[in-house]
């Protein structure tokens, strides 16, 4: 019995012994390598521009609601205004929104609306500032999980705002080769799922300021939001 029973022991001090030292190390030390690299690829970063496909389910809605556009964003280099983070939606309709100063600027000419969203708290959580944090993700997320697509061979980072922000969880996809942001899912806590499909990525290019401009006629309807 004593022979079985240490047999038994010792089989499972060698499996647990396997899996400290073979698996857990491995899988931790891959996911910590693949955040580092993008972090330090991000940090880099003092512009982007691409096309971008957004697809948004709303709960309760059956229809989903599909726009196009052109995708922007520089960083504030602190010697002049033009920077910011904009979408210029081209489809179905015109509009842009612009990320500036701690606030979202939806500026509809159409309708001559501005709606003006308070973003100053949710850094790193509200959806539309994801990229804008992307050199320093461990700062505002905890990274849950981080897989590839077996498709294309993507990097899937599945992140938590560490913050209770109005984003319950964000994916992430980059492209295996140059990490280039290549799609962004954002799941809200009131059920809302968007999802942002980047092409034509372009890092570090000249920008045209004037697309992080804010100033909109003075007889535009304002409405603001905390």
């Amino acid at each position: 019995m004593k022979s079985r029973f240490s047999k038994l022991y010792i089989f499972l001090l060698s499996l647990s012994f396997f899996v400290l030292i073979f698996l857990v190390p491995r899988s931790y030390g891959i996911s910590n390598n693949i955040i580092n690299k993008i972090e330090a690829r991000y940090q880099n970063i003092y512009s982007i521009k691409a096309n971008f496909y957004q697809k948004e389910n709303i709960s309760g809605y059956s229809q989903n609601m599909i726009f196009k556009g052109r995708f922007y964003y520089k960083r504030n280099n602190h010697s002049d205004n033009a920077w910011g983070m904009t979408w210029v939606y081209e489809y179905p309709f015109h509009k842009r929104q612009v990320l500036k100063n701690n606030r979202l600027y939806i500026i509809n000419n159409l309708i001559k609306k501005v709606t003006i969203i308070n973003v100053g708290k949710e850094r790193g959580g509200f959806p539309p500032n994801v990229v804008q944090v992307i050199g320093s993700l461990t700062k505002y997320f905890n990274v849950k999980n981080i897989h590839r697509n077996k498709a294309s061979g993507d990097i899937i980072l599945e992140l938590k705002p560490i913050a209770m922000q109005r984003a319950k969880k964000i994916y992430v996809g980059f492209a295996s080769n140059n990490l280039k942001i290549k799609s962004l899912k954002i799941i809200t806590h009131q059920g809302q799922i968007i999802n942002f499909i980047y092409k034509n990525v372009k890092f570090n290019m000249p920008i045209d300021g004037s697309v992080f401009n804010i100033n909109f006629p003075s007889y535009y309807r304002i409405i603001k939001e905390n």
